[in-house]
C-alpha cells in the first residue's frame, strides 16, 4: 500500500481477540535520529520505520550523517557540519520544524519544502524567534513551506507563544550548538509532554538544559548520544486498546513507560468504564460498556480522534475541550472528526476549542481520512462496531505502516478495495 496511491479500506463488523507487540514511538524515533546525526557514533534500537520518520532519516543523511542498518538497529556516524541544501520533508511536521532551526546554524541558504498538507502548516512564531537570533528566513506570511533559511544564529534570549510544541523542540535542538548561552521563555505552550520527550532524548545526548517552570536555560554543548532504544508509541497503542474495549480482547506486549503524554489513554479509557490492565509491560483491554467523559486535550491532542470515537458509542454525552491546536494539524481535526461522526449518524457538534458528542449507535458508512493518519486509524476502530469504509487509508503509513496488518492479526475483517 503506497502512501501515494489512493487506497480505500473496508473494515467489517468484527469480534477481535489476539496478541500484538507494541509499535515503536514516532516522536522518540524522530528525536533519536536527529540526535544521532549530530553525535559521533550511536546505535538506535527499535526505531519506527514509517514515512514520517523516513523523512527525518533522509534529512539526517542530507545533513551529512551516515548509517548502516543491522538486525533492526541503526548505527550512525554523525556530522560536525550541517550541510545546507534543498530539504523535502514530505508530510512530516516534526522533521520540518526541527530542520528550520538546525539549518539556521549554517551560513549557507537552505530551502525547506513539503507535500500539499505540510505546505499549509504555519511556522510564524518559530521563525520570529530565529530571526531575533540572527537568522534570515524568507517565505509567506505565516512561513508555510517552501521557506528559505540562512544563518548562522547565535545564542540569546527569546520569548515565544508556541501554538505547536514542535517550535520549542526545534529551538532546543539547535541552540546548544550556538556560541553562547540561551534562554527560551515560553508564554504559552500546548502539548507539553512532547517537549518532555525532547528533553529526555537531549539529556541522554549530553545536552545541558535547565528547566525552570516556563523557561529553558541552554548551555553550549556537544551531542553525544551513544545508544538508545525507542519505547512503544502510546498514540498508536490507543487504537489497539480501543479495539479491545469496543470489540473483544486485545493483549499488547512490550509496553514500558516513557515520558509520552499519550500514555494517559489508559486512564482515560478506565475513566470511561473500560477494562484496561497494565502490568509487567503488558496491557490487556477487554470489551466494556463505556460512559461519556469530559476530556481536556491540552497536553494530548493526538488522542482526540480516539477519544471521540470511544465517546460516539459511550452512554451519555462527552465533551472534548482545550483542543484548538488541533486545527493546525495534518487537517483541522476538530472539523474532520465531527464531520465524519455525523456521517455515521452520531450527534456531534463543533466548538471553537473542541467538540460535544452524544453517544449512540454508529451506522455503516463511508468516511474520509482527508489524508490524516490519525483520522483513518481512529475511524477504522469504530468500523469494528458496525462496519465502515475509510477513503484514503494509505495515510496510515505516516506513523503506523503495519496498522491494518495488526488489525487482521487480532481477527478484524479488513479488505482493501
Amino acid at each position: 500500500m503506497s502512501q501515494h496511491d489512493n487506497v480505500d479500506v473496508k473494515i467489517r463488523k468484527s469480534e477481535v481477540e489476539g496478541v500484538i507487540s507494541a509499535p515503536p514511538s514516532k516522536s522518540y524515533t524522530h528525536r533519536a535520529f536527529f540526535s544521532s546525526a549530530l553525535s559521533k557514533k550511536s546505535k538506535i534500537a527499535n526505531p519506527l520505520i514509517a514515512s514520517d520518520t523516513l523523512s527525518t532519516l533522509k534529512a539526517c543523511v542530507k545533513m551529512g550523517a551516515t548509517f548502516v542498518k543491522k538486525s533492526g538497529s541503526f548505527y550512525f556516524k554523525g556530522t560536525d557540519k550541517i550541510e545546507a541544501g534543498y530539504y523535502n520533508c514530505e508530510n512530516s511536521g516534526t522533521s520540518l520544524r526541527i530542520l528550520i532551526s538546525l539549518l539556521s546554524l549554517s551560513e549557507k541558504t537552505s530551502i525547506l519544502d513539503g507535500d500539499e498538507s505540510l505546505r499549509k502548516r504555519p511556522n510564524l512564531q518559530l521563525v520570529e524567534s530565529l530571526i531575533k537570533l540572527n537568522a534570515k528566513i524568507y517565505g509567506s506570511k505565516n512561513f508555510q513551506p517552501p521557506i528559505r533559511v540562512k544563518g548562522p544564529i547565535h545564542g540569546g534570549e527569546v520569548e515565544i507563544s508556541a501554538v505547536s510544541s514542535q517550535f520549542i523542540t526545534s529551538l532546543l535542538f539547535a541552540l546548544p550548538l550556538t556560541d553562547s548561552e540561551s534562554i527560551i521563555r515560553v508564554k504559552s505552550l500546548k502539548s507539553r509532554p512532547y517537549v518532555d520527550v525532547t528533553l529526555d532524548v537531549l539529556e541522554r545526548s549530553g545536552i545541558e538544559i535547565q528547566v525552570e517552570e516556563n523557561a529553558f536555560l541552554i548551555s553550549p554543548s556537544s551531542y553525544n548520544l551513544r545508544e538508545f532504544s525507542v519505547p512503544p508509541d502510546f498514540s498508536s497503542l490507543s487504537y489497539l486498546i480501543s479495539a479491545g474495549v469496543l470489540a473483544g480482547r486485545v493483549e499488547i506486549l512490550d509496553v514500558y513507560d516513557s515520558r509520552q503524554g499519550d500514555k494517559r489513554i489508559v486512564d482515560v479509557v478506565r475513566e470511561m468504564g473500560g477494562e484496561v490492565r497494565w502490568k509487567n509491560n503488558r496491557i490487556v483491554a477487554e470489551k466494556s460498556q463505556l460512559e461519556g467523559i469530559s476530556f481536556d486535550a491540552g497536553d494530548t491532542p493526538d488522542l482526540v480522534p480516539t477519544v471521540a470515537v470511544l465517546a460516539s458509542v459511550a452512554k451519555g454525552e462527552s465533551e472534548i475541550y482545550n483542543a484548538e491546536h488541533l486545527r493546525i494539524k495534518e487537517t483541522d481535526r476538530i472539523k474532520t472528526v465531527v464531520y465524519n461522526l455525523r456521517k455515521l449518524g452520531i450527534k456531534a457538534e463543533e466548538r471553537e476549542d473542541g467538540m460535544r458528542i452524544v453517544g449512540g449507535k454508529p451506522k455503516y458508512g463511508i468516511v474520509e481520512s482527508y489524508g490524516d493518519h490519525r483520522i483513518a486509524m481512529a475511524f477504522s476502530i469504530l468500523g469494528l462496531v458496525n462496519g465502515i469504509v475509510i477513503r484514503g487509508a494509505e495515510c496510515v503509513r505516516v506513523s503506523y505502516p503495519d496498522f491494518f496488518e495488526d488489525l487482521r492479526k487480532i481477527g478484524a475483517g479488513v479488505e482493501v478495495l
